[in-house]
């Protein structure tokens, strides 16, 4: 998702006040606002004049990811409508990214860019991103779009946000991020896995995920040995190689953490 600040007049959405256009994707826009009692909300608004099958599927992936339930680490959706012009979601607003003067999403893609974590820190955010995307697992249904600029900070919490393509389990795969999608016919399941693997890969090398599975020569191997083999096993082409569930990865990860505290 591009982020930057839009000057055109704001969408009006029933009962809350629209101020700035935060961040845009391929088929929405993200505007930060306020609700009646001045509280900060992000509001996430799908055009009606697209394609009317489009729409459909916007419908049924906001109403999957709702069905989730609260989750720690799910961003939570607090209202959703439809006017004449829009569909739109009320949303937790991220958390200001270094406190800027003019609003900026506080997200994994910003973080990878400006900052550099420890391997500790890789490692939580990782079983953060794991835990959220069990949650919808287990609830039958995959995100099918993660990446980084889909991953937020709430209050320092890390949150999957962006539920545009969140479809059931058995569907097939409706799209997803160039550099973050299988190059085979993959399930929905395998395509959140294969994202994960390379969310790995990017937040350890920092490297484009166009450079899987290359490393830099300025990443220390001995450190990264551990989360390298798990992401070379979300992104396996062989089947009979690579994980098939998200338990598997939380398992792995889980021994990972280990080896950086030790």
């Amino acid at each position: 998702m591009n982020h930057g600040i839009n000057r055109r007049p704001a969408p009006h959405i029933p009962g809350f006040t629209l101020d700035s256009c935060c961040g845009r994707g391929g088929s929405s826009e993200i505007w930060l606002g306020s609700d009646p009692s001045g509280r900060r909300r992000a509001v996430r608004l799908v055009s009606r004049k697209r394609d009317r099958n489009l729409l459909e599927m916007e419908r049924e992936a906001l109403s999957l990811y709702r069905a989730a339930g609260d989750h720690r680490h799910l961003l939570k959706i607090l209202d959703s409508g439809e006017t004449a012009d829009y569909l739109y979601c009320i949303m937790e607003p991220a958390d200001n990214f270094l406190h800027s003067p003019e609003y900026e999403p506080d997200t994994l893609a910003k973080r990878l860019r400006y900052r550099k974590n420890n391997w500790p820190d890789i490692v939580n955010d990782l079983e953060a991103i794991a835990s959220g995307v069990e949650q919808l697992h287990n609830r039958n249904m995959v995100h099918g779009d993660l990446h980084p600029g889909n991953i937020l900070f709430v209050n320092g919490i890390l949150k999957i946000a962006d539920p545009g393509l969140v479809s059931k389990m058995d569907s097939l795969p409706r799209g997803g991020t160039a550099g973050f999608r299988p190059p085979w016919k993959a399930t929905g399941m395998e395509c959140d896995i294969y994202a994960l693997g390379k969310l790995i890969y990017l937040m350890c090398t920092h490297e484009p995920p166009e450079h899987f599975p290359d490393i830099p020569h300025n990443c220390d191997f001995a450190d990264f040995f551990p989360l390298n083999e798990i992401a070379l096993c979300c992104c396996e082409r062989e089947a009979r190689s690579r994980f098939h569930h998200i338990s598997e990865v939380r398992r792995e990860l889980a021994g990972a953490r280990r080896f950086y505290q030790s």
